[in-house]
Order: C-alpha cells, then structure tokens, then sequence
C-alpha cells in the first residue's frame, strides 16, 4: 500500500509541470496598434501572426517592438476579434530570450 501511494505522489509531483507551459517556441513581439482593434501580437518563426488573447500568468516584463521572446500556447476556438491579423492564443508561458 506504502509504494502505491508513493508512486501516485510522485506521479503528481511530476505531472506538475506538464500543463504545456514549456516556452519552447521563439517568437517576437510586434507592435500592431496602427491596425484597428490591434495591440501587441506574437510573431513565430514561421512568420505565424498570434493574437493574445489571455495569458496564465502575466509576463513581469513591458512588451517592446521587436523584443525576442519564448512561449508556449494554446489556441482558443470560438473566438473574434476585431483585429484578424491571426489565431487568438491563450498564453500558457513567455519569457524574454
């Protein structure tokens, strides 16, 4: 009974950090106010456009023009916006690179 419950201990412990909050993908912020409805968006290296639409945790940084950053994201359905430059991500993880 002991190992059992120290096997599904260590399964929480370890499955913390797997919510998908890796910030693995490299990406720039882009300022887009110029265009109606538009803020800062995420460019990808693939020159993907991202709309942010909600973030897990607020970054501890003031975006800028041009700042090189790593996310991690999930891309919300249903969703409009008056930009339409791209999809509209919940933000799971950014960091500056």
């Amino acid at each position: 009974m002991r190992k059992l419950a120290s096997a599904a201990v260590l399964l929480l412990l370890c499955g913390c950090g797997e919510d998908g909050a890796l910030c693995d993908t490299k990406a720039t912020l882009e300022d887009y106010t110029g265009l109606d409805g538009c803020g800062f968006v995420v460019v990808l290296e693939d020159g993907a456009v991202l709309e942010m639409g909600a973030f897990d945790e607020e970054p501890d940084f003031d975006f800028e023009d041009g700042m090189k950053v790593r996310i991690s994201y999930e891309e919300l359905s249903g969703m409009a916006s008056i930009c339409m430059v791209g999809p509209i991500v919940r933000v799971t993880c950014m960091e500056k690179r």
